[in-house]
């Protein structure tokens, strides 16, 4: 059996969207295309209900297995559609994807997909997306990416590192929200592809390696990519193909912890990809935010940023990154 697409879903503590994102990735599995639904330490409330939906709508085509036999026979890989890997505690967005990750890679599967649990993933997506690897330079594509709730509204198409990181800037050059017209077409480069949506020759997943343990909550997504990266056109984004997307569940009403995570997180990319100048004016720019926010301190809009801002300056310089937030040791709830 050829073993084409392993399509790797996270998920934590958030059976609504996983049930919807599950529901929209069966049509697509057969003996070539598998599900691996990897659980990142939810609770049992949540691992409950995203396992009562799949027994009882997918019966005899899923499997759960252990996360360290990640190794199959052929007779089994091929009788069931989806895999159920469990993580023992929340090790964070990237760095809980190498479970599902690592069982695509022992068996085989040629690409890996990751889809994040709040997508909706529409006909004939992987059948079309998948055609650009006939160019043997493609590493790993995207698709155009649209909010869920507004479908005409693109969310992301394509990557600028360019200058952002020296000026604390999310890694685009185009409005958010910015509506969808004929235009927006055609297949493009990009600096990086969107972690939350995107697909990877697993050939060179393994040789560059899977996510960085370093990261707990984004953008690990471009370090990797500057990893699977080695000349211009390996990374795509293709803008013919769409996906939808929910964004961000995983932070609704926590905006005190989103702002942390950002920003610390931030710092550890330019800290991973990073020039010197890089480096410099981002860490220096850095700074100046918080110091203008602590002068705009009697502004509501600024006053609730200054103590996760100054906690994530804090721990970056300290080094308490990816293992310092999987210990859930959580300042902001």
């Amino acid at each position: 059996m050829e073993k084409t697409l392993a399509i790797v879903v996270l998920t934590w503590n958030d059976s609504k969207n996983t049930i919807k994102c599950i529901k929209s990735i069966y049509p697509h599995l057969n003996n070539q295309t598998k599900l691996i639904l990897v659980d990142n330490g939810s609770n049992a409330l949540f691992y409950n209900k995203n396992l009562n939906f799949i027994e009882k709508n997918y019966r005899n085509n899923f499997l759960v297995l252990d996360k360290f036999k990640y190794k199959i026979n052929k007779s089994v890989l091929s009788s069931k559609k989806i895999f159920i890997l469990s993580n023992k505690s929340n090790l964070g967005c990237g760095y809980g994807h190498n479970t599902g990750y690592k069982f695509a890679i022992k068996n085989k599967f040629k690409f890996i997909a990751r889809i994040d649990n709040d997508m909706i993933v529409p006909k004939k997506f992987f059948q079309n997306i998948l055609k650009n690897f006939n160019n043997k330079n493609v590493l790993a594509v995207s698709p155009k990416i649209m909010y869920s709730k507004q479908r005409n509204q693109i969310w992301w198409m394509g990557t600028t590192i360019g200058n952002n990181l020296k000026i604390q800037r999310h890694l685009r050059n185009y409005p958010y929200r910015l509506a969808d017209n004929k235009n927006i077409n055609g297949i493009k480069e990009t600096d990086a592809i969107a972690g939350c949506a995107s697909i990877m020759r697993s050939s060179r997943l393994k040789k560059v390696g899977l996510s960085s343990a370093d990261f707990f909550y984004g953008p690990e997504d471009v370090e990797l990519s500057r990893r699977l990266y080695n000349k211009p056109g390996s990374l795509i984004v293709d803008r013919n193909v769409k996906i939808y997307h929910a964004v961000t569940q995983s932070f609704v009403g926590l905006n005190k912890r989103k702002i942390y995570f950002e920003y610390k997180y931030r710092l550890v990319l330019i800290y991973k990809i990073g020039t010197f100048f890089d480096k410099f004016f981002g860490y220096t720019v850095s700074i100046i935010k918080f110091i203008v926010y602590c002068i705009l301190f009697s502004n509501p809009k600024h006053n609730f940023k200054i103590k996760p801002v100054f906690f994530a300056l804090k721990h970056f310089f300290e080094n308490k990154i990816g293992n310092f937030d999987r210990s859930e040791r959580y300042i902001f709830k």
